[in-house]
């Protein structure tokens, strides 16, 4: 987890530096922009910002300009902002009204390079011209409601300057929305600069929409599995209401698929924030539950409600007012969520450490959008909170593994405080045994053979525990580094050796197959509820498809495998179960062979003798010495030797080839040698054995 965040603090940082860094050099000075020092005139992008002439309530055209008196601004206006934003001008300035803004760019000599114009949308309504050129327009512009038609369509526009000096004017006009004005830069710069700029600006924003409404959907399954992590269900509501805000703000990605009016643009705007704040509310209220946090949720969710109606039912120039009051409350939402993260991070828990941080990303995020949406951002490059939340997600994936992982140490403790409880209680038990004793003789023996069952539940206990122990263990490694591995694959680096990854993978997911179908069969054996049903079947075919399976392994360590078949190789035994013995058996004879060395596998029909099918499976490796030998099937502990490579085990493969091949009417032997290799002899019978009288 602190590694996590030592690789995650430097990648935030990059980010804000690179998009600090990508701000405007060059600004609009008393409505002229000088760009014929630019240092790179092939490749350059500049925001137009900066200090334009302004002409209120009024329409002035490149005509105008062109005569011996030209009309002057009455003031030059900061842009991007909004026009009710201009204060001690001396002029009125009301929401409602019309106003021209212009300016001058004066482009290097005989500059004519073809150039490029990234328009944003103004409010409400707007005409772009450049000289003597309309060059686009959003809706149509007028001098009062009836005359104006609102619009969101950001624009790209090519232009191929013909003169040094080029005149921008933008006539706007905004009678349908409480503000009014040029809130948002317009850029100018090379035509591939800027094509390439909005390309992936596009992109980035498609990605980013994509992925949040992947992980609302993988958030909203999970809590469909666990219903009771209500912090799911409420962070994927947030997630599709940021997945929303890209159709209906910045590039207005909706345009790409319907055309809708203005209006329902605007208040799917509004909807997609109020769903936003929504679903953050009620996870606040999850992650840190209070009675205070919950009893405000559901004030604010009655506000939403009323706002989402306002919305609904009057125009923009009204409910777009509703805006004021989602500041506030995500004002209060971030100060509670800072709050309560930071008394934990004070207490040194890891998980509200890193809460704290992303919740300090997600405030600068808030507000940097806040202002942008007023036009008050002094470095403008978007709204930013679907990509901070993108690294939020990340997070809060990384959390949820962590809980697991919490989850899973304390059912470990509560196992170790069981496995403690009922020692004490055998204690008790055999005590309590020993006083029946000397009441009489008829209760004395039953008592015995009490305890003499308790023993045997012990063993069995401390067997099964044993087992449970090593599974863990050797089940837990593979399946993390399968997750390592794939984590691996995400990163760009490690594309190249996806092949090698996925072959690792595989070996890692056959064993973890291996280790729970021995573990199925061995507790299904210690209950008596093996499924027996044996046939006619042929051994060699079912060897060849072992082989194919173990084909990988063996080949990693350069081992040749040798297959003999002499006669018929049809034995009557149960498919599944000798499946299982001959499968652990080419397990431990890869596992213990040294690489390069040998495995030969003979089939042998001996029903002429009545001595049945012979198995023989033998191999070179490190053999087996004879004192482990004797116990080999038997003994009662679980031991684990690891193979020639580190190869992990679990010491049930041989007891459990045991049973399965007595269970089948068959016997199973050894010949080993140390440093010389083992050979293990399996005898099927090639009938179906006749019931005794």
């Amino acid at each position: 987890m602190k590694s996590g965040l030592s690789l995650l603090l430097p990648v935030l940082f990059s980010v804000l530096t690179w998009v600090t860094a990508s701000s405007q050099t060059v600004n609009v000075q008393n409505g002229v922009i000088d760009l014929r020092q630019i240092s790179n005139q092939d490749k350059f992008i500049i925001n137009l910002d900066g200090e334009w002439e302004f002409y209120w309530n009024r329409f002035l055209f490149p005509n105008n300009f062109k005569g011996s008196v030209k009309p002057g601004p009455d003031f030059f206006a900061k842009v991007p902002s909004y026009w009710t934003d201009y204060k001690n001008t001396g002029l009125k300035i009301n929401k409602y009204g019309i106003a021209t803004y212009r300016m001058t760019i004066l482009l290097p000599v005989n500059y004519r390079k073809r150039l490029a114009f990234d328009v944003p949308v103004f409010d409400s309504a707007f005409d772009l011209w450049v000289n003597d050129t309309l060059l686009t327009s959003n809706g149509q512009t007028g001098k009062s409601e009836e005359e104006e038609k609102p619009d969101y369509h950001p624009s790209f526009v090519k232009y191929m300057p013909e003169k040094d000096t080029l005149f921008v004017i933008v006539n706007i006009s905004n009678f349908h929305h409480r503000r009014g004005g040029f809130w948002l830069p317009m850029k100018l710069g090379t035509f591939m600069e800027i094509n390439k700029k909005k390309a992936n600006s596009w992109a980035g924003q498609y990605a980013t929409m994509s992925m949040l409404i992947g992980f609302a959907l993988f958030f909203l399954i999970f809590f469909y599995l666990y219903p009771k992590d209500r912090i799911m269900a409420f962070f994927s509501v947030a997630l599709i209401g940021l997945a929303l805000r890209p159709l209906f703000t910045s590039q207005y990605l909706i345009n790409d698929f319907l055309q809708i009016s203005w209006l329902w643009i605007v208040r799917f705007e509004y909807l997609s924030l109020y769903l936003i704040l929504l679903g953050m509310t009620w996870f606040s209220a999850s992650l840190y539950p209070s009675r205070f946090i919950k009893i405000s949720s559901w004030i604010v969710t009655c506000i939403f409600i009323l706002s989402i109606i306002i919305i609904l039912v009057t125009p923009v120039k009204i409910f777009s007012y509703c805006v004021i009051g989602v500041y506030p409350i995500m004002f209060f939402l971030m100060i509670y969520l800072l709050v309560k993260s930071f008394t934990g991070l004070l207490k040194r828990q890891i998980v509200d450490t890193v809460y704290f941080l992303a919740f300090i990303f997600l405030t600068l995020s808030s507000i940097h959008d806040i202002m942008v949406s007023l036009g008050r951002a002094n470095v403008h490059f978007g709204y930013v909170m679907s990509f901070v939340i993108v690294v939020f997600i990340f997070l809060q994936a990384v959390l949820l593994l962590y809980k697991w992982v919490l989850n899973f140490y304390e059912k470990e403790r509560l196992h170790k405080q069981l496995e403690f409880m009922n020692k004490n209680l055998e204690i008790l038990v055999n005590e309590r045994t020993l006083e029946l004793k000397t009441r009489n003789e008829e209760i004395e023996t039953q008592n015995t053979r009490i305890a003499l069952q308790n023993k045997q539940l012990s063993e069995t206990l401390h067997l099964k525990n044993r087992i449970f122990s090593v599974i863990a263990h050797d089940l837990r490694s593979p399946v993390v580094n399968i997750l390592y591995m794939l984590n691996l694959l995400k990163e760009d680096e490690y594309k190249e050796k996806y092949d090698t990854f996925a072959n690792s993978s595989i070996q890692y997911a056959q064993l973890v197959i291996n280790l729970l179908e021995n573990m199925l069969v061995w507790g299904r054996g210690q209950e008596d509820k093996i499924k027996f049903s044996p046939a006619k079947q042929d051994l060699a075919n079912l060897i060849l498809t072992n082989l194919s399976i173990f084909k990988e392994t063996s080949d990693r360590k350069d081992i040749s495998v040798n297959f003999t078949q002499i006669g018929n190789s049809t034995a009557y035994f149960d498919k599944d179960l000798i499946d299982i013995v001959v499968r652990n058996l080419l397990s431990n004879a890869v596992k213990y062979t040294n690489r390069g060395g040998r495995i030969s596998i003979l089939v042998k029909d001996r029903s002429n003798t009545e001595e049945g099918v012979l198995l023989k499976i033998c191999d070179n490796g490190i053999g087996i010495n004879p004192q482990k030998q004797k116990n080999l099937f038997t003994s009662s502990e679980i031991e684990s030797t690891p193979g020639t490579e580190n190869e992990k085990g679990t010491g049930l493969g041989l007891k459990l080839c045991n049973e399965l091949v007595k269970i089948n009417n068959g016997s199973i032997s050894i010949e080993s040698k140390e440093g010389e290799g083992t050979c293990f002899m399996i005898v099927l019978p090639d009938e179906k054995p006749a019931k005794p009288e």
